[in-house]
């Protein structure tokens, strides 16, 4: 794929762990960004998030597509849904801060057959926060326009699999075999619901299926891609 020279997170680590910069004593400013972590008490984990945070910010700079807005990620033992079900994460799009679990709490949240569990979890917890600041950067580049779910979640889940070490990102894709044909009908609110995973590695498919990715994702953010409507 032509996305693979890009997934360089490991890489990444050492040099951001070096220029961190404390912005109070729970929140740190990730370097060349307007990303700040935040955390409770002394949990050291807001240091390695800030590696695959920036990842997602420069993937969407090579892309043309700039983070002005200062996003905030809260790292917390436990994250709830309005519904009141624990989830791993949520982004709230009124004071641009996303909410994540921390490493121990996702791990605790993923189901025992899901294909999670068979890859590093290091990668997999990585890889989430890449999704979260991927719905953020591409949200500001949509603006106040209306797109589906489902548009939001193809790009989001697209970036979090890129973003994945090659090794990690070919176990997940083998554990969905069967492609996705070349149009976006078949990314609906029902595969979306039913099938999360199996969505997400066909969406990576679909976005990387050539070089012109960048293209791709200008044209679903300005409403140009055509996303089946959300069911009623």
């Amino acid at each position: 794929m032509a996305l693979r020279k890009f997934s360089i997170l490991g890489l990444m680590i050492s040099a951001i762990r070096i220029a961190l910069t404390p912005a109070a004593a729970d929140e740190i400013n990730c370097p060349a960004s307007r990303i700040v972590v935040m955390t409770s008490g002394q949990d050291v984990s807001r240091a390695k998030v800030c590696a695959p945070a920036v990842w997602a910010r420069a993937f969407f700079e090579r892309c043309g597509i700039i983070q002005r807005r200062k996003l905030t990620l809260e790292i917390v033992n436990r994250v709830t849904h309005p519904l009141g079900v624990p989830v791993i994460a949520t982004f709230d799009a009124t004071r641009w801060r996303a909410r994540i679990s921390n490493f121990e709490a996702t791990l605790a949240l993923i189901l025992p057959k899901s294909v999670y569990r068979k890859l590093p979890f290091r990668d997999v917890y990585d890889s989430l926060v890449v999704h979260e600041v991927a719905h953020a950067i591409f949200r500001e580049h949509v603006g106040g326009r209306r797109l589906p779910v489902t548009a939001h979640e193809y790009v989001a889940y697209a970036i979090q699999i890129a973003s994945m070490p090659q090794e990690t990102r070919d176990l997940l894709l083998s554990s969905f075999p069967l492609q996705t044909s070349k149009d976006l009908a078949r990314f609906n609110d029902i595969y979306l619901a039913m099938r999360p995973l199996r969505f997400a590695a066909n969406a990576y498919r679909h976005l990387f299926r050539n070089e012109r990715y960048c293209e791709t994702i200008a044209r679903i953010a300005s409403g140009y891609a055509e996303f089946p409507l959300p069911l009623e």
